[in-house]
C-alpha cells in the first residue's frame, strides 16, 4: 500500500470511528461516513466494502498498537517498576489520543463477526498476560509486594481503559497528569515500603495531591 493510499485509509477509519462514537455503530452508515469525508461512496468502496470491515480494522489496529508498545517495554532492560510506569504512561497516552478508536474498541465488540471477536479476545488476553509478566517479575525480584498479579493487572488496566469514558480534552489534565495520578495509586499500594526513600515519599505525596484533585473533579 503506497503512502497516499495508507493516509486516506487512516482518514476513513478516523472518520468512521468518530461517527460510530457519536451515533453508535448500528445507526451509522457508509453514506454518513462518505459525506463526513466529502468523498463519493464509490471511492469509499475502493478501501472498504462494508462498515463491518471498518469496525474490524479499527479493533485490529487498536490492539496491535497496544501490543507493539508493550513489546518494546518487555524487550527493554529496564527494571520492573520502570517497565510498569512505561506501560501506564503509554497506555494512558494512547487512549487519550485515540478516544474514538477506544470507544469503538470497547463498546462495539459485540458487533464484530464471531471469528474476529474470538481473535480479538485472544489478542487482548496476550496483552494482559504481557503486563502481568512485568508484575510477576517485580514480585520475584522483591520490587513489588506479594499480591495476586492477575488482580493487579485487572485493576490497573481497568483504570486505564476507563479513561475513554470520562476524559474531557478541554479539561485540566493531559495524559501526563492522568498517568501520574494513576501511578500514585499503584506505587502507593504496590511498591514495598523499604524501597521508598525521602525522594520517592515526596513524589508520592505530590501525586496523591494531584489524584485528590482528579477525584474531586470527577465527583463534581
Amino acid at each position: 500500500m503506497n503512502t497516499r493510499r495508507r493516509a486516506v485509509r487512516e482518514q476513513i477509519l478516523r472518520a468512521a470511528a468518530d461517527l460510530f462514537r457519536e451515533k453508535g455503530y448500528r445507526a451509522s452508515t457508509l453514506d454518513g461516513i462518505a459525506a463526513r469525508l466529502s468523498m463519493s461512496k464509490a471511492t469509499l468502496y475502493t478501501y472498504f466494502r462494508a462498515k463491518e470491515e471498518m469496525l474490524a480494522a479499527i479493533s485490529r489496529e487498536t490492539i496491535e498498537a497496544f501490543t507493539r508498545e508493550l513489546a518494546l517495554v518487555l524487550r527493554s532492560s529496564l527494571p520492573p517498576d520502570e517497565k510498569l510506569r512505561r506501560v501506564v504512561r503509554q497506555h494512558a497516552r494512547f487512549v487519550i489520543a485515540n478516544r474514538s478508536f477506544l470507544t469503538v474498541f470497547f463498546s462495539e465488540e459485540a458487533s464484530l463477526p464471531a471469528r474476529f471477536a474470538r481473535q480479538l479476545a485472544a489478542q487482548k488476553d496476550r496483552y494482559d498476560k504481557g503486563v502481568e509478566s512485568v508484575v510477576v517479575e517485580g514480585i520475584r525480584r522483591g520490587v513489588f509486594r506479594e499480591m495476586p498479579p492477575r488482580l493487579v493487572v485487572f485493576g490497573l488496566l481497568g483504570m486505564l481503559n476507563w479513561i475513554y469514558k470520562w476524559y474531557n480534552p478541554a479539561g485540566p489534565w493531559g495524559a501526563e497528569e492522568v498517568s501520574a495520578a494513576f501511578l500514585a495509586l499503584v506505587e502507593g499500594g504496590l511498591l514495598r515500603a523499604a524501597r521508598r526513600g525521602p525522594r520517592l515519599e515526596s513524589r508520592l505525596h505530590r501525586l496523591r495531591r494531584e489524584l485528590a484533585v482528579v477525584v474531586k473533579a470527577l465527583d463534581d
